[in-house]
């Protein structure tokens, strides 16, 4: 799936995950929970799986799966 960091806490489970970025391992929606908000399950590092609402996240790009030098030459020894 993909990579979701943590941005806000609305809800006391979120608190100790914000800044945290993790992987989306499923999603719900006003079809199966009782108060009708859209959210994701998200597993992090460790194994621990936290439900979020939508509104607490936000889609990560490459820089949490630890981004790419600035060049090619600046991953090369002897060269640049």
């Amino acid at each position: 799936m993909h990579k979701v960091r943590v941005v806000r806490s609305y809800y006391d489970q979120s608190e100790p995950y914000v800044g945290r970025v993790g992987e989306v391992i499923g999603h719900w929606g006003a079809d199966n929970n009782e108060s009708g908000r859209d959210g994701f399950m998200v597993q992090f590092e460790d194994g621990t799986v936290v439900g979020f609402s939508e509104n607490e996240v936000e889609d990560v790009g490459d820089e949490a799966e630890g981004a790419a030098p600035a060049s090619a030459e600046d991953s090369v020894p002897g060269i640049g």
